[in-house]
């Protein structure tokens, strides 16, 4: 998800699950509110760009966790269609 624009100087974004807002005071101060508890004040330019890379960050996270879920259910067909052999090698 992108950071999203609502009205003038408040923006929104969730990332891995915690709603992350900042209102800005003016063109260089916002304050910072995760999950609605007020964490301080914050250089505007500065968290609306740490908040677009962990945005980055969060989409290449559940790349992965995709990719190990489809690893594992290969493994795991594989391995229900294995033939066992009664006799050791």
């Amino acid at each position: 998800m992108m950071v999203i624009k609502l009205g003038e100087g408040t923006f929104v974004s969730f990332i891995l699950g915690k709603r992350i807002k900042v209102i800005a005071l003016d063109k260089e101060i916002g304050t910072l509110y995760i999950n609605g508890e007020y964490k301080g004040k914050c250089d505007l330019a500065f968290i609306l760009e740490k908040i677009h890379h962990l945005e980055y960050k969060e989409q290449d996270i559940k790349g992965l966790i995709e990719d190990e879920q489809m690893m594992y259910e290969e493994l795991n067909k594989i391995i229900k269609n294995q033939i066992i052999s009664p006799h050791y090698e």
